[in-house]
């Protein structure tokens, strides 16, 4: 189990210890987020397990502030004897759903505590180690069952489904990796997943590129020129309303509007900074023409190598182009076209060239971390020493993209 410090700056603890990992429904949209946390001996959930108010009404401040942020229900984890005392938990209880930490005894003074939770609004998770091992009072509480893909065979699945599904009871896949796992539980009747299928690469031999992806090649061509063009930019953006207006938004928001609103693209630019401007127009844009979890994997990717870079001490514009070679990494799950094949409709420096087609140089490595990374995280395996340094500035990367696409969605 895992505890974040009181005394931190809210939020920004569980930021940097915890990823918010992303528990998304049968369309691939996000239902809700859970804090994990990696370590050499493997993945802890956060828990809250103390019920004294000075530490409880800080920690609930701080998940408070991941519900308003990430426009997402959260999953929380209490221990047996927090959730028997029967705390008042300082939370929204629609947008919580509240899980037991292992090992639980299921007592009459917990399943009574259980039930005066959910009276309150709350739901309650069930993890599959517990179904079968007691009674139909138990599993009568639960609103989701997780499974976890990795020990469960599909004929268990099946048949766990069978004895104890009812209306109203949603079956969660856990550390589902690939799109035909993801596929098969679905059939299977699993509404909610969590896991690493939504990377899967699609890379189909000589298929013609999306005119989405044609698209993205000319606005990455256009920002990240050494000079950005601003009447080049808008000319691109012009036919992207949904781009153009995004921005806009938030331009004339209270945080950067100053004495009148702005109504252009080169005004947005000037007002926000390039820096800034890059990742909006980049988040709408791929986001856009993709789903939430691709969105949110390869902006991460492109976002933390650009961490990395500054961390191993490159200057800004090395920094920008280990961005773009992680972005352009994810052409296979994005367009189903290699990275390879996307390259030949954008004009890069040959660092990026060489890292994506030879995997050489110090580029490619950070890529290389960063897909460990990546999967680790969405299927809560152990950390090697290699990820160890580099995952909370991962978690922070995620933490960050995942709030602004809420904002964009």
């Amino acid at each position: 189990m895992s505890s974040i410090n009181a005394d931190s700056d809210t939020g920004l603890a569980l930021q940097r210890s915890c990823a918010a990992q992303p528990v998304f429904d049968a369309d691939k949209k996000r239902f809700a987020i859970e804090l994990l946390q990696r370590s050499k001996t493997g993945t802890k959930v956060f828990c809250l397990n103390d019920a004294s108010p000075s530490i409880l009404l800080p920690v609930c401040q701080q998940l408070s502030d991941y519900l308003s942020l990430y426009h997402s229900d959260l999953f929380i984890r209490l221990s047996a004897q927090l959730l028997e005392a029967k705390v008042t938990l300082a939370l929204d209880p629609s947008r919580v759903i509240i899980a037991l930490a292992a090992p639980v005894k299921y007592s009459k003074t917990l399943l009574a505590a259980i039930g005066w939770y959910k009276n309150q609004g709350f739901r309650f998770l069930l993890d599959d180690s517990s179904v079968s091992a007691h009674s139909a009072a138990v599993i009568a509480l639960a609103d989701i069952v997780r499974i976890d893909m990795k020990d469960t065979s599909l004929a268990d699945a099946e048949r766990l489904n069978a004895l104890y599904g009812r209306p109203g009871l949603q079956w969660l896949a856990d550390r589902v990796e690939t799109e035909a796992q993801f596929q098969i539980y679905k059939s299977l009747g699993c509404e909610l997943f969590q896991g690493y299928f939504f990377p899967d690469k699609l890379e189909i031999a000589g298929k013609k590129i999306e005119p989405s992806a044609v698209k993205l090649a000319d606005i990455i061509s256009c920002l990240f020129d050494p000079e950005p063009d601003l009447n080049k930019l808008a000319a691109v953006l012009q036919d992207e309303p949904s781009i153009v207006m995004g921005m806009l938004k938030v331009a004339n928001s209270p945080l950067y509007r100053k004495t009148r609103e702005v109504s252009s693209i080169k005004e947005v630019v000037t007002r926000l900074g390039l820096e800034l401007s890059r990742k909006l127009v980049l988040t709408y844009a791929v986001l856009n023409s993709h789903n939430t979890p691709a969105a949110v994997t390869v902006l991460t990717r492109a976002y933390s190598a650009q961490s990395i870079a500054r961390q191993w001490q490159f200057d800004a514009a090395h920094s920008q182009q280990y961005f773009l070679a992680a972005l352009i990494s994810g052409a296979d799950m994005l367009f189903g076209v290699s990275p390879q094949e996307f390259l030949a409709y954008l004009n890069v420096p040959k660092q990026i060239a060489d890292a994506l087609s030879h995997n050489g140089g110090p580029m490619a490595e950070a890529l290389a971390l960063l897909l460990k990374i990546e999967r680790g995280s969405a299927l809560k395996l152990a950390a090697d020493n290699a990820e160890l340094p580099y995952i909370s500035l991962y978690n922070i990367e995620l933490a960050e993209v995942q709030q602004r696409l809420a904002q964009v969605l």
